[in-house]
């Protein structure tokens, strides 16, 4: 008896992981969206293993008080080192776009890299930190806040980007945290730098939620 309800058990926590690393269904102009990003070719970047770049963009959640905001990077980010590199920690929501509010897609064979197209960490990729712990979030979900934006790449540096009707979803293609998505803490406070909100709240979730949707547009 015990070993057929472990072997239900086991079988259900396997049924939940893979459902949890399914990516989202991409939207009719998923590939042409593709495609549009693939505006600067290989011969005019300095980013080894590259084998195209999009112009910079912006991203921005489309849901809760924080739609419209930018992904950035605080004033007051944390710097540590990550497999040897250079990171710093506070990947951040923006109410207003600045030159760090810009960012580029890097195709590579491995992914995509998501590369600081501007501001004081211009070049830095945003990457995961594997020895980042989890937390729920709410009763159904669990969360980490495990980006980083390195000065190269580390382990795990590589994303699967998703267009689908709600907007892009960014899921992490290797390490502990394959098949999670970027997500955001929707409950959670900002301060003011340099008259603008910021709230440090980017995360990884393990499955596409709301605050999994992001909004892309060409920095200005």
């Amino acid at each position: 008896m015990k070993q057929i309800l472990f072997f239900l058990i086991a079988s259900f926590l396997t049924t939940v992981s893979q459902l949890f690393a399914e990516s989202p269904p991409a939207v009719e102009g998923h590939k042409a969206f593709m495609e549009g990003l693939q505006e600067i070719q290989a011969d005019a970047l300095e980013f080894k293993g590259a084998k195209s770049a999009s112009k910079s963009r912006t991203l921005s959640p489309v849901v809760s008080r924080f739609k419209g905001w930018f992904i950035d990077v605080t004033e007051k980010a944390k710097s540590s080192k990550l497999d040897e590199v250079d990171v710093v920690e506070g990947i951040s929501l923006a109410s207003k776009s600045r030159a760090s509010s810009a960012w580029q897609f890097v195709e590579t064979e491995k992914g995509y890299v998501v590369r600081s197209a501007g501001g004081k960490y211009k070049g830095w990729i945003i990457v995961i930190d594997d020895s980042a712990k989890t937390r729920p979030e709410g009763p159904n979900l669990t969360v980490t806040p495990a980006l980083r934006l390195a000065k190269s790449a580390t382990a795990n540096s590589y994303w699967k980007p998703t267009l689908t009707k709600q907007g892009l979803v960014l899921e992490a293609m290797s390490g502990k945290y394959k098949g999670w998505v970027w997500d955001f803490g929707g409950g959670d406070p900002s301060h003011e730098e340099s008259g603008r909100q910021v709230a440090v709240n980017v995360l990884l979730a393990e499955k596409v939620v709301a605050g999994s949707y992001f909004a892309v547009k060409a920095a200005e």
